[in-house]
Parts: structure tokens; sequence; C-alpha cells
């Protein structure tokens, strides 16, 4: 059977067809034509039968896929990022923090899920700081700079205080984001800092939202995600607080699959 899930979000469109138990072609998009969009996937793919369509995101119900004449299911967005959370990392239950432009935390056991809140935080934070501070112009440009970038020109960190070994307080963690910015940060700091400042925040309200829950299991899931650094800034994060952050693989195309996924 195959099967075309499409998450409409604030600022992507993410499509992929899932065949046999596998994604076998996939897409992100910035365009707001969604209806072209989608038929250009089909095109491109070559994809000859679709058995259905499955829509999930916040603008998911303005979409108009009639004109494929296949059976078409609307996903709520929590349910489809629940699902897609728990499906890519093999977890039974988890938290899942889905990072679009802003970030979405939901507790997933099983088929129950649950709507923890979220903060206007993420990946519209990190493009348009960027691009404001450091003139960066594309997301592949933000990766570039970021893995040039040093800490030591931006934030202020225990060991800028003490040297002495505190054992709850590791001396790279941050005191105060951008709290030692130097007169000669460069772009490349800049777009580090930024993105440390971002996953420090989304991190430790994912932490906090695990204190009084026996679910220590994070997974994260976007687009954002991908971006090497961040795994070094989530350990910081896991070091002082009994968590354990999960990157699973395809993780911009997480929602898409838990929309289908969750109808299964």
């Amino acid at each position: 059977m195959s099967v075309i899930g499409i998450d409409i979000g604030s600022s992507t469109i993410k499509i992929i067809e899932y065949k046999d138990g596998q994604i076998c072609n996939k897409q992100i998009s910035e365009s707001k034509e969604y209806e072209k969009t989608i038929e250009n996937f089909i095109n491109e793919n070559d994809i000859k039968q679709i058995d259905k369509m499955v829509l999930t995101g916040i603008s998911a119900k303005k979409v108009d896929v009639s004109k494929y004449n296949v059976p078409v299911q609307i996903v709520e967005e929590f349910v489809a990022i629940g699902s897609g959370g728990l499906y890519l990392s093999n977890k039974e239950k988890a938290i899942i923090a889905s990072i679009g432009t802003g970030t979405a935390f939901i507790r997933a056991e099983g088929k129950t899920f649950k709507h923890l809140g979220g903060t206007g935080v993420g990946a519209g934070t990190l493009t348009n700081l960027c691009n404001k501070f450091a003139g960066t112009k594309s997301f592949n440009e933000i990766i570039k700079l970021s893995e040039k970038g040093d800490l030591d020109n931006i934030d202020l960190r225990i060991a800028d205080l003490t040297d002495e070994n505190i054992k709850t307080l590791p001396p790279e963690l941050t005191l105060a984001n951008f709290g030692k910015l130097k007169d000669n940060a460069t772009k490349e700091d800049l777009v580090l800092g930024i993105l440390n400042m971002i996953f420090e925040v989304i991190g430790m309200m994912a932490a906090f939202a695990s204190i009084n829950d026996e679910i220590k299991d994070i997974v994260l899931i976007g687009n954002i995600v991908k971006i090497s650094q961040v795994k070094d800034i989530l350990l910081k994060i896991e070091k002082t607080h009994n968590v354990s952050f999960i990157i699973p693989e395809e993780p911009q195309f997480a929602v898409a699959i838990g929309a289908i996924k969750s109808l299964e």
C-alpha cells in the first residue's frame, strides 16, 4: 500500500511516500503553494498509485487534495507528533519535543498523547536571530558558521567564576547566555551562541517537564535537530538532570510518518 503523508507546518511542508513499511520518497519545501508542491512531489517521484493520503499540521484542513480521488484523513498534530516520535525512536513512551518554528512538548505513551505545553523558541528564532545579527541567508550557512564558533567569546559559564569542583555544577554549565559577549566575537561565535541558547532553553524545558514523571527519555524531532552541535549542547543537560535525549533518524519527517502510523 502506498500512502502519502503530509505535514503542513507554519514555515515548511514535509511530504513522504510510505510503502512496504518504509519511507521511499521524501521532500521538504518552504513553498506556501501546498497543492502545487504536493502535485510536484507526486509527479517528480513518478508515483502512479496512491491508496491513501494522510495530512496533519496547522493548515492541513485548508489543503485540497480531492483531485486524486483517494481516501483522505486528517490527523491531529499532537497525535502525529507523539506517534512519530515513538515510532522513530523505537520507544513505548517518551516526552517528544517537536521543534518547528516554535517548540511543542508532547507526553506520549502507547496511543495516549498529552500536550504538555510549548515555547516560541525554535527554528524560527534561530533563523531570524542569525539573519539579524550574523547576516546569514540560509539554514546551511547557519550550520557551517556554527561549526567554527567559540562559546568562550559569548557565554558566561561556571568555569569563568570559579575553579572549584562543584559536583552538581560542571564547569561548562552556562550561567548566562551571551553573558560574556566579547567585542571581538565573530559571526561564527554569534551563530553558535544563538544555537546554544535555543537548545539550552528547549532542553531545560523538556527536562523540567520530566521532573515529576517516570518518563526520562526525551525525543527531539524537527529539521533543526540534525545540526551536529545539538548533541553536545544536550549532553550538558543530561549530566545535570536525570534525562536521556534521543535524536532519531529522519527527525524532520517524524510528524508526517507519525500521522500515518497513528492510523495503524
